[in-house]
């Protein structure tokens, strides 16, 4: 998938070759639009540069204005969604902040998709990993099978890979077994702000492509006293540990 990303210039170059890319591969392209300048406003690029599917992300970055002086969505920003723009989150180091998330998602302004932009600096900040940006937006109110279909089938097909992120018959056998634990929980935006919350998702259980590769508990395990009786190797003397 054509990218665009991390373009500091004034010119629209980077997004327009992005865009002439993916038409020609018949694919969405993906923005991440780099140093915000007012020579390419970022309402420009979702009203008209972007295409019915191409993604924007890092949507709730500090640096776009997504809300008007009395703290209203601005009006562009649905237009652009119903046009067809995708809004990504892409949470990264520092591109997710709650004084602009927590309005905007209360005036529904939603992602399409919960991404999390992983690297070394943002799994060691306030990102951490996906469970915790899913939880964050658990914590704002969206409902858990909400938040789940924006993890998982709609980052799906928006990549055109409409054989991943459901549990259809004959899909890939990738599935996550998750849990919601219930408390007191911080979680920490790309400023240091924190947000308090009373539910956070745990993995359970996860298996790749039918093959079990997480078990936090051991659910899948049975219990050790209903195992076979421990047969020793033949070659232990019964003295020194013998690596098996």
């Amino acid at each position: 998938m054509p990218v665009s990303a991390h373009f500091e210039g004034p010119e629209w170059i980077a997004v327009d070759h992005a865009v002439e890319a993916g038409k020609l591969a018949e694919l969405p392209v993906m923005v991440d639009f780099g140093r915000f300048r007012p020579e390419r406003p970022y309402e420009e690029l979702v009203a008209s540069r972007l295409r019915p599917g191409d993604i924007s992300t890092h949507m709730y970055i500090d640096f776009i204005h997504i809300l008007d002086p009395s703290g209203k969505v601005r009006p562009y920003l649905f237009e652009a969604k119903k046009r067809g723009v995708v809004f990504d989150v892409g949470h990264g180091g520092g591109s997710f902040v709650f004084n602009q998330a927590v309005p905007a998602v209360r005036q529904g302004f939603l992602p399409d998709s919960i991404s999390t932009d992983l690297h070394v600096a943002s799994m060691n900040a306030g990102m951490k990993d996906m469970l915790n940006v899913m939880s964050k937006f658990l914590n704002l109110g969206m409902s858990l099978e909400d938040v789940i279909l924006r993890s998982t089938w709609n980052p799906a097909k928006e990549i055109k890979h409409e054989e991943l992120g459901h549990l259809s018959v004959g899909a890939p056998a990738d599935v996550s077994v998750l849990r919601i634990e219930q408390g007191n929980f911080g979680f920490v935006d790309s400023l240091g702000g924190r947000l308090e919350g009373h539910e956070k998702l745990a993995c359970e259980l996860t298996v790749r492509n039918g093959l079990l590769v997480w078990d936090l508990n051991g659910i899948a395990r049975e219990d050790w006293q209903k195992r076979t009786a421990f047969t020793p190797h033949p070659e232990w003397d019964g003295t020194l540990p013998l690596h098996r």
